[in-house]
């Protein structure tokens, strides 16, 4: 059985192949993140080719999120590809072996004696102990190990960059033009940046969901307007944590989340999740915690990234992450915090219709609700209020399916394309007999829009029972 908590993964050296990733999909990814900071396009495409070759041949549908590098200073390429550092070492800043490689001539500007240097989510910390006119040198506070392309952090500095670089701009056109479902958005500090990623997207001639990641102060601060602009919100713990006081990340990880499922707006929690299984083969008491907290607080979806990118138990970390997502949502704690967190009244038809199609689910107890919807809009509204039985999207547009597979409790059925009621049901009805998700003699909740085929006009809500002949 399928976890309703969906899995985001991401794709790199770990999961390149096709049955590692036909592996990831059937221990239930749900969503396959490609992330620009690290590889390169080549990686990409081969990624997305088999990505999309697995996927259709055990007919499921993988969201594709496309996560912009964004204005983050970064290392270079470490000799070797990783450095071991040892605590109270001294290391240069350069590109030669046992140094560490910053180029980024704004970050260099930066680095005066005493100044902190973290490295990746703060797993490996230096300070600044020499400046001259030709070597800057960098003393280790802790040790560990530094990765090509990590993120670097300066605490105490704010640098003026712009929201959307050149890299994200050409990374956007690459990824609109290779089919990707959705785009994330790093480092957002206002709404005004999500507008800059839309512009760029209309500019392309093309319209995606844009998520919007929450790791600066300042997204914190503007979450409501940067909420408002975008598609949905991945809380990105890790570079969250480095820029207030990591005492304060759980609770701003709570509020987050709440407010996503207030707007019925998906929200991803993210960063080191599992990340203990980038080495070993199972995850930590305090992990599963985490993520079964993160569960119910009411995330949409979860998220591994070195774990599935670069570790050494990708598959294993999927599957420990769907045991945990299913023990909870089988839990009464689950359905208890469900039922507690504030929703406003609906104040618009389609989220009405959502509103009373959950209600009746939870009353009725259907064997699913069956929505029908071209943008999965729908869908989205009847998740927001977390009913008991599955979502079923029926639509005849295969990116639409994509997409709403990282929505919590929505399950996609591609359909054959419909003009009328009566086809529609017939159509949606016929595709879930034949996939197994429904049979005959079951009763459904519909919801679906009139006149059929024009998005944002769902109004309609009725009960059936499944049947070849539905009408």
């Amino acid at each position: 059985m399928r976890c309703r908590t969906k899995i985001v993964c991401t794709l790199g050296p770990a999961s390149r192949t096709k049955t590692t990733i036909a592996e990831l999909i059937e221990a239930g990814m749900s969503v396959a993140r490609l992330n620009c900071s690290h590889g390169d396009w080549d990686d990409r495409l081969e990624l997305l080719r088999i990505l999309r070759e697995e996927s259709a041949r055990l007919d499921r549908s993988v969201c594709t999120l496309l996560d912009l590098s964004g204005p983050k200073f970064r290392l270079g390429t470490v000799r070797g590809g990783e450095l071991y550092v040892v605590e109270g070492n001294e290391y240069a800043v350069g590109e030669g072996p046992e140094e560490i490689p910053i180029q980024d001539p704004a970050i260099l500007d930066l680095l005066t004696p005493g100044q902190r240097v973290l490295i990746g989510d703060g797993e490996v910390v230096f300070k600044v102990s020499e400046r001259t006119k030709d070597r800057i040198r960098l003393v280790s506070l802790t040790g560990g190990i530094v990765r090509s392309r990590k993120g670097i952090t300066l605490p105490g500095t704010a640098p003026e960059v712009p929201s959307l670089t050149d890299k994200d701009r050409e990374d956007l056109a690459r990824g609109v033009q290779a089919g990707v479902d959705a785009v994330a958005m790093s480092f957002v500090r206002r709404a005004d940046d999500i507008l800059e990623v839309e512009k760029e997207l209309q500019r392309l001639g093309a319209k995606l969901p844009i998520f919007a990641k929450i790791e600066m102060r300042a997204a914190v601060h503007n979450i409501e307007e940067i909420l408002d602009a975008s598609d949905g919100i991945m809380v990105a713990r890790g570079d969250l944590g480095l820029q207030m006081p990591i005492e304060d990340v759980p609770i701003v990880q709570k509020r987050i989340i709440a407010l996503c499922r207030s707007a019925g707006k998906p929200v991803i929690t993210a960063t080191q999740m599992m990340e203990s299984m980038v080495e070993a083969p199972s995850p930590t008491r305090a992990e599963a915690t985490d993520v079964a907290n993160a569960i119910l607080d009411g995330t949409d979806a979860v998220m591994l990234s070195g774990e599935t990118a670069y570790g050494k138990f990708p598959v294993q970390a999927v599957r420990y992450m769907a045991r945990i997502a299913r023990k909870v949502e089988k839990s009464r704690e689950f359905s208890a915090a469900m039922s507690r967190l504030p929703l406003e009244r609906p104040d618009e038809a389609t989220e009405s219709v959502a509103h009373a199609a959950a209600t009746m689910a939870a009353e009725l107890r259907p064997k699913a609700i069956l929505t029908f919807s071209t943008s999965g809009f729908t869908a989205r509204m009847v998740a927001k209020y977390r009913p008991p039985v599955p979502i079923l999207c029926a639509t005849y547009l295969e990116r639409t399916a994509r997409q709403v597979s990282m929505v919590w409790g929505v399950r996609p059925l591609i359909t054959q394309e419909f003009t009328s009621t009566e086809q529609m049901i017939q159509n949606g009805f016929r595709s879930a007999l034949e996939q197994g998700l429904l049979k005959s003699g079951d009763l459904v909740v519909i919801t679906a829009g009139l006149p059929v085929g024009k998005p944002g006009t769902t109004n309609m809500v009725t009960v059936l029972q499944v049947s070849e002949n539905p009408l």
